[in-house]
């Protein structure tokens, strides 16, 4: 199990790690050669957001109509391919890639993790896919070493992420699609917290990670650390709430994720900030799915996953702008990360550890 989990892990490092993270990398080569405003520069991000989250909110029904296997696999490698030509024309061009970049993303995430838990994984199994985000996170500053212009890097980026997926492959025979819903089961009421909860957490998360690094600097370090922790999801978080059960482990990885977001640690400990919230932000994704599996039948679990990314996609497209609101608000970058601060605190609430009688 622990090698099917590692080479589907690829699934969202490239799709995620790659396909939408590199961009922050090659973003100051498009201003550079093409003249790239600012807010040319926020629709490009907005569009990528705007795909998951379609992504999402279709991936229930247009993975079961085309089976999972052939679904997740056709995304993940004509993503690549959508990569390597977003650099081959003018701002519509790029804007529509992006956009399409990220409907492919999400059905490759929720298709990955659907299979993956179909197949019985644990939550370390579940922990090194989700936290295979970090493998693309570490790699593309790599990838992209001594690039001179965004279509080159952007070549890259589609080549790597082509050839990468290629070993995915190996996994299709052991893969089964998920059994489809049977009528009068699956209801989601008993998960509408936690997608509440997942929601918030997916503001606040933007949030940091959008403006952690123009507030304390030390951008390179930064990233590395994120990266560094996340590839640790699994061994951490992955057995952690196998012991405790997801509800109590959302509740204890948000925590985490929570005090490790704070202005003061980041301002004075970045390097400590940064690792903490890499080996936490994904951990929530790992705890969430474990909590899935408890409270609903197997037939329900490929809709709630569906269903927990668009709610994530929607707080992820609102929390930048709710970050930067404040950053005005204060007039300097902390704002923003207080901001975050209290949006994953709000995101405590709704699963808060329930008294015993």
């Amino acid at each position: 199990m622990a090698t099917k989990a590692l080479l589907l892990a690829l699934g969202p490092a490239l799709a995620l790690g790659l396909g939408r993270f590199a961009y922050a990398l090659v973003l100051p080569l498009m201003q550079g050669a093409w003249g790239l405003s600012y807010a040319e520069a926020g629709l490009l991000g907005s569009a990528n957001t705007l795909g998951y989250l379609l992504g999402a909110f279709l991936s229930h029904r247009l993975l079961g109509r085309t089976g999972y296997r052939w679904g997740f696999f056709l995304a993940l490698l004509l993503q690549g391919a959508v990569l390597a030509l977003t650099g081959s024309g003018g701002f519509p061009w790029v804007f529509a890639l992006r956009l399409f970049q990220g409907f492919l993303g999400a059905l490759v995430f929720v298709g990955g993790a659907a299979l993956l838990m179909t197949l019985g994984g644990s939550g370390r199994a579940l922990g090194v896919y989700y936290g295979g985000v970090g493998v693309g996170l570490l790699l593309a500053p790599w990838i992209l070493l001594g690039v001179g212009s965004p279509e080159a890097a952007w070549a890259r980026l589609g080549v790597f992420s082509l050839l990468l997926g290629l070993p995915v492959l190996h996994t299709w025979p052991l893969l089964r699609e998920p059994p489809p819903p049977a009528r009068g089961e699956g209801g989601l009421g008993p998960i509408l917290p936690l997608l509440l909860a997942y929601g918030l957490y997916g503001a606040g998360y933007i949030g940091y990670m959008t403006f952690v690094a123009a507030a304390v600097g030390e951008a390179l370090l930064l990233f590395t650390l994120l990266g560094v922790g996340a590839l640790l999801t699994g061994p951490l978080w992955g057995p952690w709430v196998e012991r405790v059960g997801g509800r109590r482990g959302l509740f204890h990885v948000l925590l985490v994720l929570f005090l490790g977001s704070l202005p003061p640690l980041a301002q004075s400990l970045p390097a400590l900030s940064a690792f903490l919230f890499g080996l936490s932000f994904l951990g929530v994704i790992t705890a969430l799915t474990q909590a899935f599996r408890a409270l609903l039948p197997p037939s329900a679990w490929p809709r709630a996953m569906g269903l927990s990314t668009a709610a994530f996609a929607l707080g992820q497209a609102m929390g930048p702008t709710a970050a930067g609101f404040f950053a005005e608000v204060a007039g300097t970058g902390e704002g923003a990360l207080w901001a975050a601060s209290v949006l994953l605190l709000l995101a405590l609430l709704p699963v808060l550890p329930r008294q015993r009688p």
